[in-house]
């Protein structure tokens, strides 16, 4: 009888245990279940929050302008049309604006950007610009021309130093060169000389010596020029040893040039020198001119230094552009410019060139 109370006792025991295995088994289901609906709860907000983040970022971009790969492409091909559109616009009006002022060298030169355009004869001549050869240091924006027609340099680079100048002959007469430099006059370069573009004889300049005195008294920088018509480097030489001879040693503080130009008669000396010839002839007198001690320089217009001189071979001596407009047209390195033949400076009687020197210190 107590064997099976035992029994009774133990089975009623072993079912409580079951049961309570059973309700803690099923406890923890509900606790990982409820844990795992949190965790998706969460998930999903984190998800949806993310998604709202990402549309609100969309939103955004779209309204601060961000295109999409096509949508970009469009915009570009717009822009590019009316920039295109643009730029013909206003070629047209340079090209109409030019003609109207019966300049048809600056039309042609407003639609060829990429080449140096010349006339010589009645004849056209384009020459690519060289990328490789040293560009001219100041900027178009870099000088201004005022209202008296006077060329100034505005730019910030204080290692540039421009000096303003005048180029005189027997053409200005009686010169007042105090008169002059209290204009703001800094240096004048003073022809020595010419050679006649028929004979071929060397001539002084009615001028030189009495403009010499006087330009030194009034302590102005001097530089001289010689207009030459030399057609081989023996006159060149020649025409070396002639201004040497008039400058009889004076100190001047700017370079020797040699003017050289082309006559277009048929007649004329030069009328059929070749480009090589005419850099012979500028080195042979530039070499001369500095065992002399003096610095040596090479003046003319821009087809002088497009077409007849080699540019590369003759490019360690300074240049002196003629030019007469604005901004600049010759592409590369100079040190002078004669910028204008309409000046009026005080102190002489008419119209006289106008120059300024670029110096780099």
């Amino acid at each position: 009888m107590k064997n099976t109370d035992n029994q009774k006792k133990y089975s009623k025991m072993v079912r409580n245990t079951k049961i309570l295995i059973s309700v803690i088994f099923l406890s923890l289901v509900s606790i990982l279940s409820l844990s795992t609906c949190i965790a998706l709860l969460l998930s999903n907000a984190a998800t949806k929050r993310q998604a709202e983040a990402s549309q609100s970022e969309l939103d955004a971009l779209e309204s601060e302008g961000y295109y999409t790969k096509a949508q970009a492409q469009q915009l570009m091909d717009q822009a590019v049309s009316e920039a295109m559109k643009q730029a013909g616009d206003e070629l047209r009006s340079k090209f109409r604006e030019k003609l109207d002022e019966g300049d048809k060298l600056g039309a042609i030169r407003s639609i060829f950007p990429d080449d140096i355009v010349t006339e010589f004869a009645g004849q056209y001549y384009f020459t690519p610009i060289d990328k490789n050869l040293d560009k001219n240091p100041i900027a178009d924006e870099d000088m201004t021309i005022d209202g008296d027609g006077y060329l100034s340099y505005i730019g910030a680079d204080e290692n540039i130093e421009v000096t303003h100048g005048i180029d005189v002959s027997r053409t200005q007469g009686d010169i007042d060169f105090a008169k002059v430099k209290e204009d703001g006059i800094d240096f004048v370069m003073i022809r020595a000389g010419l050679r006649g573009t028929a004979k071929g004889q060397l001539l002084e300049d009615d001028y030189f010596k009495t403009n010499l005195k006087k330009a030194m008294k009034a302590e102005l920088g001097i530089g001289v020029y010689f207009y030459s018509q030399a057609i081989n480097t023996a006159e060149a030489e020649e025409e070396a040893d002639y201004v040497i001879e008039l400058l009889s040693g004076a100190e001047i503080t700017y370079p020797v040039a040699i003017d050289l130009e082309q006559i277009s008669t048929s007649d004329a000396r030069t009328a059929k020198l070749s480009g090589t010839l005419y850099s012979e002839i500028a080195d042979t007198f530039c070499r001369k001119i500095s065992e002399a001690g003096y610095t040596p320089m090479l003046q003319g217009n821009i087809r002088t230094f497009m077409e007849l001189l080699d540019k590369e071979e003759l490019q360690n001596y300074p240049i002196w552009v003629v030019y007469y407009d604005f901004p600049q047209y010759y592409p590369y390195k100079y040190q002078m410019w004669q910028y204008s033949k309409n000046g009026i400076v005080d102190g002489i009687d008419g119209d006289v060139n106008l120059d300024i020197c670029i110096n780099i210190k």
